[in-house]
């Protein structure tokens, strides 16, 4: 029930997924306000999980991991609703930037709990299903939107009303008293709470690899549909199927990522940047909706392996009591990727003469050769176990 307790806490893991389906409907009830700042109210939640995730040191510190959490997860839902309720385009932007700091706040304790609690191999298992629980939530919030957008883009913001379940998960599953425990040898230890939260360079490190992976990584959500369409291999709406298949690949890559840690032990992470490079390599040379679909898999589920993987070594980097503050930067890091990806496919794009969605997979599959080969001088630097 521990486990649980925790695992729910990661049920919202996009800020926008779920309402991403509001901006035609928005675009028309506010006529007079531009289009680009319509798509700001979907995407300004970012803005406020780097802000959240800054202070979130600082509201643990106060009050502590557990209501922390339900700190976080409160302030998400309740400015969550406000667009259901309140339709000034400023009180909208505002409930918006605050939903995203309430993610900020309680998000880096996601991972957190689990690096602190729980034995190496434990750890590496609940790695993966958060990842699992992540696409769940997802798809439970897709869903129950999809319903709601029919009555009207206001209702649609209800859905946050679902953030009750990891609130009430916490309240009841989670105690306390695991604020200031760590497992140590497998071991339950007091933490020394006067240990002032510090880094250092492997954590940095993890951190800007953490933005790179995200970065190529976004190559497939912001260029495949435009390169399906350009190229009459299929319509957007053919595109958008695509993707709607990676929330499968995710929950099936986050349940088996402890037997794969396993089998490929340290050298995971290399292994699936070379997977994930050969995928986006031939994605980009590839005419067939069917191979586009299996390419488009292939790279979801090594992404889905990536990801826990590169998680469980912030055990390895992050000094003793910090593992909050640890967190905290990977994922801005995270964050920064997502942020700047747009903005870098154009400069890059300028920069080598061609900024065609084709050519930007293509040198988003040899970054992560790049990546890969970085990896391999890592882990032996480093002697990492994964």
């Amino acid at each position: 029930m521990l486990a649980l307790g925790i695992l729910s806490i990661s049920f919202l893991m996009s800020v926008s997924n779920a309402v991403s389906g509001t901006i035609p409907l928005m675009e028309k009830y506010f006529s007079d306000v531009s289009r680009a700042n319509v798509e700001l109210l979907i995407v300004i939640p970012t803005g406020g999980v780097l802000l959240g995730t800054v202070i979130s040191g600082l509201v643990s510190n106060l009050l502590g991991k557990k209501y922390t959490v339900i700190a976080g997860l409160s302030i998400s839902l309740v400015f969550g609703i406000i667009p259901a309720f309140i339709f000034n385009y400023p009180a909208i932007l505002i409930s918006r930037a605050m939903f995203g700091v309430g993610m900020g706040i309680f998000t880096p304790l996601s991972v957190s709990y689990i690096t602190d609690l729980f034995p190496e191999e434990t750890r590496n298992r609940l790695l993966g299903w958060r990842n699992s629980v992540g696409a769940i939530g997802d798809s439970i919030m897709l869903f129950i939107a999809g319903f709601l957008i029919n009555i009207s883009w206001h209702t649609t913001y209800l859905v946050f009303l679902f953030l009750l379940v990891p609130i009430l998960l916490v309240m009841f599953f989670v105690p306390k008293h695991y604020d200031n425990i760590v497992s140590e040898d497998g071991k339950e230890v007091e933490e020394d709470v006067k240990v002032k939260p510090t880094t250092n360079f492997g954590v940095i490190q993890l951190a800007f690899i953490f933005l790179l992976v995200c970065l190529f990584y976004s190559a497939i959500s912001l260029k495949l549909a435009s390169y399906v369409v350009n190229n009459h291999i299929g319509s957007a709406a053919a595109a958008t199927r695509i993707f709607g298949f990676l929330v499968l690949c995710s929950i099936f890559s986050g349940l088996i990522f402890e037997k794969i840690a396993k089998w490929f032990g340290k050298y995971t992470v290399t292994i699936f940047y070379i997977i994930t490079a050969i995928s986006m390599i031939v994605m980009s040379f590839t005419t067939s909706i069917p191979v586009l679909l299996v390419l488009v898999l292939a790279a979801g589920f090594c992404n889905g392996i990536i990801n826990p993987a590169l998680t469980a070594r912030m055990v390895h980097y992050s000094p003793k009591g910090s593992m909050n503050f640890t967190t905290s930067i990977i994922i801005i890091g995270i964050n920064i990727g997502f942020l700047i990806a747009p903005y870098f496919f154009q400069f890059f794009g300028e920069m080598i003469g061609n900024a065609g969605p084709a050519n930007m997979i293509l040198w988003s599959g040899i970054f992560y050769v790049l990546l890969a080969v970085y990896d391999l001088v890592v882990v032996k630097k480093d002697k990492l176990t994964i």
